[in-house]
């Protein structure tokens, strides 16, 4: 783990402490400004992917297929074509699968069923 060495000779500087807590689920995706990957959220789990290594990505109505460089993502759900342009752009900071309790209250709007998330190199479950 890296740790930020403390330069100053101010005994009140305390390097920060606590707990980041997970962000809530409640928004499908949020943006940022010149994000270097996305954090994938699924309900007990969280993973990163870096942009630099996304290859390819194809939507196909309500799947949204993202190619890394060692890493294959399924995004399920709907109104998925907003996430994908905003991808492209390499706006998305993250992306939270919601499950079907957030189905209804979304609306019409972008929703995030599930998240699939599969290693390159293992070929046991194809996306």
């Amino acid at each position: 783990m890296l740790r930020r060495k403390i330069t100053s000779t101010d005994p009140s500087v305390q390097p920060p402490r606590g707990v980041v807590p997970v962000p809530a689920g409640d928004e499908p995706f949020v943006v940022g400004h010149a994000p270097a990957g996305i954090h994938f959220y699924r309900p007990k789990e969280a993973f990163y992917l870096a942009y630099a290594t996304l290859h390819s990505m194809h939507l196909n109505g309500g799947s949204l297929s993202l190619v890394f460089a060692t890493d294959q993502v399924r995004i399920e759900g709907r109104g998925l074509h907003s996430l994908y342009a905003l991808i492209a752009e390499h706006k998305v900071r993250r992306v939270h699968e919601q499950g079907e309790r957030y189905e209804a209250v979304a609306g019409e709007g972008v929703f995030v069923k599930s998240i699939a998330w599969q290693s390159r190199s293992a070929s046991s479950l194809p996306l």
